[in-house]
């Protein structure tokens, strides 16, 4: 006994299982204290409140949904909410902050001076204030009677901002959308290790993939595109965009780009000097370095703390409970006052988002991997 406990091995072994014994307790502790204080409130635990029905509305919902739903049709409307709005605001803030970040390096002075007055505003705002401000100013945009017309038959109103929209099933939209992504990621992937015409061979096949999946999908009677058109009060056909989604959506991108700018700013920062050096000596012009040297190196050194920086807007998309958008959270909120289901509805709130934020962390990961010099894997 005596040589095992001076072995470290054995004595490691011994402290680790000691320690998850400990932690097996706790939670079989606070187990058991939840259950007992539960029974002597009279507060039950389960799933059966998933199939009653909630007697509440959702202002927006991409799949089908009334007051006779289940409470689990309307978890179902929110989590799909979620990652819509997400996807979307990601997108948008890695576009833009790309933009930005790129501009605070450029030897133009007044263009270097609105990137960094960019960054200064919209990261010194808390998030809640920009989005009540976006939300309070697309409250006061003109009446659906008088709205602000754009090109494209797109109107802008404060009931929302209607457009043109497919008449296809929307599970058949998502479905062409991957296809078109997928061919994109695909083309860009194999420009370095291809030929130029074989790799536009991938966006070819994700662009007739993505034309047979909404030829498939459209409905019936009805033509391809519907535009939006006044009537009274609002506006018919098409689809619109509500005020809180719109607010969210510009809030988050717009914040979030300010962040992504100066990560985008640091990784160029972060390159060797002699590689850009190297490339002009070899005659390659401006637009020639950054496309094939610098923004390849950028896009390498910044994709771990990208990483983090996507998770965390896709967590801040929580803010739209304060102006009224009907996200995950927001869903559960409403449910728990519905149902009284506290635990269960939270449990499944953090299910939730562990799910999403873990698969675009193992996306990710993978995209770094993928891309990462010899040598450097892990």
């Amino acid at each position: 006994m005596i040589r095992m406990i001076g072995n470290r091995r054995y004595r490691n072994a011994a402290l680790q299982l000691v320690f998850v014994a400990f932690i097996i307790t706790i939670v079989i502790v606070g187990v058991t204290t939840t259950r007992h204080n539960l029974q002597v409130q009279g507060v039950s635990m389960g799933w059966d409140f998933l199939h009653y029905s909630t007697g509440s509305t959702i202002s927006f919902s991409l799949i089908d949904y009334d007051i006779n739903s289940t409470f689990a049709r309307a978890l179902l409307v929110g989590f799909v909410n979620t990652i819509f709005l997400g996807v979307i605001s990601v997108s948008l803030a890695v576009i833009l902050g790309t933009i930005i970040g790129t501009a605070r390096l450029s030897k133009h002075k007044l263009v270097n001076l609105m990137g960094a007055t960019y960054v200064q505003v919209f990261r010194n705002i808390p998030l809640i204030l920009q989005a009540f401000f976006w939300y309070s100013l697309i409250a006061h945009l003109p009446s659906p009677r008088s709205a602000i017309a754009l090109p494209g038959s797109i109107y802008i109103a404060n009931r929302g901002i209607s457009f043109p929209w497919l008449n296809v099933e929307p599970w058949h939209v998502v479905l062409a959308a991957a296809f078109l992504v997928a061919g994109i990621i695909l083309t860009v992937s194999s420009l370095r290790r291809t030929a130029r015409s074989t790799a536009l061979v991938w966006l070819a096949a994700g662009l007739i993939c993505a034309a047979v999946a909404l030829a498939m999908g459209r409905l019936d009677g009805l033509p391809l595109v519907d535009l939006p058109r006044a009537k009274g009060l609002r506006f018919v056909g098409g689809a619109t965009m509500v005020p809180e989604l719109s607010a969210a959506i510009v809030a988050i991108s717009l914040f979030g780009a300010a962040y992504v700018a100066e990560i985008v700013r640091a990784g160029f920062l972060a390159i060797p000097t002699g590689l850009t050096e190297a490339a002009y000596a070899l005659g390659l012009r401006n637009w020639d370095t950054f496309w094939r040297i610098r923004l390849p190196l950028m896009i390498r050194k910044i994709l771990p703390t990208m990483t983090n920086q996507i998770i965390w807007l896709m967590k801040a998309t929580t803010i739209g409970i304060a102006i009224g958008f009907s996200d995950y959270f927001g869903v559960i909120a409403n449910s728990i006052n519905h149902s009284g289901q506290t635990l269960t509805l939270i449990f499944l709130l953090i299910i939730g988002f562990w799910a999403i934020n873990m698969s675009i962390a193992f996306v990710m990961n993978a995209i770094n991997r993928s891309i990462a010099l010899p040598g450097h894997k892990k």
